[in-house]
């Protein structure tokens, strides 16, 4: 949407100022220890070369990471512009003065004219949809409330607990192949070789689902609410129990009579341990959910789901026009209640449809489905000080991701270093080269893990801070009935210098009026697209005071109309003046008193005269 300047702002401000200057200090931290990385290269490329190499790489990383992170937060300082068209409308608009506008959102348009009209037709509000999946179920079924929450923060629910139902799942499975292993039941090499395999193969799968949970948290285009399913519980369980014991039958056949070589083997080589990469995982899923379903929790408690309206049904019978009806309603009584002076959003235009059924008879109808420029609204304000504690903690996972990335880094270059200048030919030598693996995967699994937690925290404080709530009045209206036509004629007498004749219309009009102040919602991103995601309807309120002041100028409009044409210039009324003078001059008189006609004959014989003419 382009940025429509106006004197008469709609006075929103910009909402990402604290996380910017947060995010911010998160990527000059990161630039830092880029900058410290790149400096210290110089000196070690002399030493080492492939040390240097190394590390020039790992800071080039971090001068990139550093300076993105850097930009995103000082483009949330910047000013926060916008125009006099957002945010977005509910349905296409096909006001005319505001087509441009209309093309540029047809893609986040969540709603249709059908679907608004359903809604207050029906005293429902379609944005609640039914949870989609199993494990969608079983959050809404703890999280009730949850249902009534716009659709990127039910996405951000049901991904972090999706999460939580994998980790769940995953130790179980766990569990069952440890009793088994350690029983016995899968033979003696696969105490040897399957739980450390295992290990790291459920390492690998949890960080795999703790990085797409970062992924899949995002307040751009949720214009449709997610499947959250998994795989069957009783799968998994059945592949835990069945997968061991076909692996250790098949390793039993492999190894035969060298086992003995092969423990004596795994004591001299250690293989990699991932229970402190559990732990790191387990506290990360920790400090996430205690710090975003806190603000869930609050934002659950100030919904308002309510689905009324007030609702106008009459018959009357006015004098007047059926298109004088349409036209007062959409120019003047609708118009009348802009917000400063934006136009309002049509959804459903006035097209009224007369149809003659008989000369001067025939019926009519027309609909229209209109919203007035919604206005800002502070009714589900979150608290301050929870989303500054949330941007804070995500900061400092985004540091910490940072460090521990330069520490596997300069494992991987010694690393490097010890296989392409030194060998391993010997066994301490390759003892060695073990220990430094070991230690290099438990970073990278470190560094990723903090690195999901902290785009988790990002993206959850950007969805808080980017809410915006907004009011205003929404309203159907359809109006049908039939009219006839009639002439109504004055100042016909005979003595009359001026008549007026009049075709009135008799309308019978049969209104049906729904109208009601809805809650909406949409989630503001920084850049030129701060404000044109989808805006989800959260509440439809009673309105009976504003339906009346409606109703009460429609009536008074309708029975201040006139039906008999007047002379109201100045200058014409002094001209029919003049004319009944001169009429009164030369109207013919006998001098005999006797042959007079009286006024009575008079109006008699001018009425013949009449009748004749017509009959004629």
């Amino acid at each position: 949407m382009a940025y429509d300047f106006g004197s008469q702002t709609l006075g929103i401000k910009n909402p990402f100022k604290t996380e910017g200057a947060l995010r911010t200090l998160g990527g000059v931290l990161t630039l830092l220890l880029a900058v410290y990385v790149v400096f210290t290269v110089p000196a070690i490329f002399e030493a080492n070369k492939v040390k240097g190499y190394t590390l020039l790489a790992v800071g080039f990383v971090l001068v990139v990471s550093g300076i993105r992170h850097t930009a995103v937060g000082i483009l949330q300082l910047m000013r926060f512009f916008v125009g006099r068209t957002v945010p977005t409308s509910l349905a296409y608009n096909f006001s005319k003065s505001e087509q441009d506008a209309a093309q540029a959102e047809q893609k986040s348009l969540l709603y249709s004219k059908e679907s608004l009209h359903s809604m207050l037709m029906g005293r429902r509000n379609t944005t609640f949809e039914e949870p989609k999946g199993w494990l969608a179920r079983l959050v809404h079924s703890v999280f009730p409330k949850l249902v009534f929450l716009p659709y990127p923060l039910r996405h951000l629910a049901q991904e972090i607990l999706a999460m939580g139902a994998t980790l769940i799942v995953g130790l179980v499975t766990y569990a069952i192949v440890y009793f088994l292993v350690s029983n016995g039941f899968a033979g003696e090499v696969a105490k040897i070789v399957v739980m450390p395999v295992l290990s790291l193969v459920l390492l690998i799968y949890f960080v795999a689902n703790w990085t797409s949970t970062a992924k899949g948290i995002h307040n751009e285009g949720n214009s449709q609410l997610a499947k959250a399913g998994g795989l069957s519980i009783g799968v998994i369980i059945g592949l835990a129990l069945v997968v061991p014991l076909g692996a250790g039958v098949f390793l039993d056949g492999v190894v035969g009579s060298n086992i003995n070589e092969l423990k004596t083997w795994s004591e001299e080589h250690a293989f990699f341990s991932a229970w402190l990469n559990f732990v790191y995982l387990f506290i990360s899923i920790g400090v996430v959910i205690g710090l975003v379903f806190p603000l869930l929790k609050k934002r659950m408690d100030l919904v308002t789901p309510q689905t009324e309206v007030s609702e106008f049904r009459a018959n009357m019978q006015e004098s007047v026009h059926p298109n004088e009806i349409f036209i007062n309603i959409e120019n003047i009584v609708l118009a009348n209640r802009r917000y400063k002076e934006v136009p309002n959003r049509i959804y459903a235009d006035f097209v009224p449809k007369l149809k003659e059924q008989a000369e001067g008879k025939g019926s009519f109808e027309g609909e229209l489905l209109i919203e007035t420029q919604p206005t800002l609204s502070e009714g589900v304000a979150l608290p301050k000080g929870a989303k500054v504690a949330l941007s804070a903690i995500a900061q400092v996972a985004v540091v910490v991701a940072a460090v521990l990335f330069y520490s596997s880094g300069v494992q991987l270059a010694e690393l490097l270093h010890l296989v392409i200048n030194i060998g391993v030919d010997n066994s301490a030598l390759l003892n060695n080269a073990f220990s430094m693996v070991n230690n290099l995967l438990m970073l990278i699994f470190a560094w990723l893990t903090f690195r999901a937690a902290g785009s988790i925290l990002n993206n959850a404080s950007h969805m808080f801070w980017g809410e915006l709530n907004f009011n205003s009045l929404l309203m159907y209206m359809k109006t049908e009935g039939t009219y006839t036509e009639s002439r109504v004629s004055t100042g016909m007498a005979i003595h009359d210098s001026t008549r007026s004749e009049n075709v009135v219309v008799r309308s019978s009009i049969t209104p049906w009026i729904i109208t009601s102040r809805i809650n909406t919602s949409i989630f503001a991103t920084s850049g030129m697209n701060n404000l044109e995601a989808p805006r989800f309807v959260m509440g439809m309120n009673k309105n009976d005071g504003e339906l009346k002041e409606i109703v009460d100028e429609i009536k008074a409009f309708l029975r201040g109309r006139e039906t008999i044409a007047s002379i109201t210039n100045e200058s014409d009324l002094a001209n029919a003046s003049t004319i009944h003078q001169v009429n009164q001059q030369t109207r013919a008189f006998n001098k005999n008193p006797d042959d007079r006609l009286t006024l009575k004959e008079t109006e008699e014989s001018a009425g013949f005269l009449r009748n004749e003419k017509d009959s004629e």
